[in-house]
């Protein structure tokens, strides 16, 4: 199988289920607190390790308390953290993530998973082979995720992007689109890709394909997704699941479809697979902590949801 190399943010995550959104000058009490490593990159990595891929993860941790945990439980999972630096000079990313309904807000503290840098990817992808799958995100600079796209398309490899965090128009470099196999993004995202407001997935997807962009799948929440190429559009509910918390659920699809696609499957097979995981991660707390084995993903394809 191709290996799947990851690069973007570790993060610690702290999660807090509250009752109220915070406010000025009050203390909410939260019901429920889960800590966890996190960060897009390492979920993503997880999610696609757990259901049977080979990963490899490109990034940086403190040389602290929280960086040791992560690489710790990377390593249980058997994720290679071969090109996962320790830097002395930053503290570990870090996130409060406050859910209220089922409906997650962020506030991120990054720190070392910023200090990665050209020769950190140029060793990392030194050995990049034809067919291998880089995927990445928007937890780094733009410029890195550039150079790193660069690479991979000059040594045959497939592209993936997730592009989150996406805050503004202006952070995009439209440049580099034609390097993208596949993109993820949400709807929101895919309009500020677009510089499109509308509402209509359909739209938005044909126009990231004219900008040179082979295949985009759009994540649409409790709508399910949809995969748009040139000459065909599919699309896929969501599965019906008792949901307690969403946060890890964008990660969980992200890394199910590109395991898929590093296993060749059919599109119709890989979006109902990462369909039924990312269903999964919302029936449990926490980012790492909620994203689903292959077992688990197996038994809810064969009960029969949709």
């Amino acid at each position: 199988m191709p290996r799947i190399h990851v690069i973007g943010a570790l993060v610690y995550d702290l999660v807090f289920n509250v009752p109220d959104w915070i406010e000025p000058n009050r203390a909410v009490h939260a019901s429920r607190v889960t800590l966890s490593p996190g960060g897009k990159a390492l979920n993503q990595a997880a999610a696609a390790r757990l259901l049977g891929a080979d990963v490899a993860l490109i990034g940086a941790v403190g040389d602290d308390l929280f960086g040791a945990q992560m690489l710790h439980e990377l390593r249980n999972i058997g994720v290679n953290i071969d090109h996962v630096i320790t830097l002395d000079s930053a503290r570990t990313s870090l996130a409060s993530i406050v859910v209220k309904d089922n409906v997650p807000g962020f506030i991120g503290a990054p720190d070392a998973s910023r200090k990665i840098d050209e020769k950190h990817i140029d060793k990392a992808l030194r050995n990049l082979q034809e067919n291998d799958l880089l995927l990445i995100d928007f937890e780094i600079p733009q410029g890195l995720v550039h150079y790193a796209l660069t690479m991979a398309k000059n040594a045959g490899a497939l592209t993936v992007v997730n592009p989150a965090p996406f805050f503004t128009r202006d952070a995009f470099v439209f440049e580099y689109l034609h390097l993208v196999d596949v993109i993820i993004p949400n709807k929101f995202e895919a309009q500020l890709i677009a510089e499109d407001d509308s509402e209509n997935p359909d739209l938005l997807a044909r126009q990231l394909l004219n900008m040179g962009i082979k295949q985009v799948v759009m994540t649409l929440g409790e709508d399910g997704c949809v995969l748009h190429e040139k000459e065909r559009k599919l699309e896929q509910s969501a599965f019906a699941v008792a949901v307690v918390d969403t946060t890890g659920a964008s990660d969980a699809f992200v890394g199910a479809y590109t395991l898929a696609m590093a296993n060749g499957w059919p599109a119709e097979r890989a979006l109902k697979f990462a369909a039924a995981a990312a269903g999964l991660a919302c029936s449990k707390h926490g980012t790492m902590s909620s994203l689903p084995r292959l077992s688990a993903v197996d038994a809810l394809l064969r009960a029969g949801g949709k």
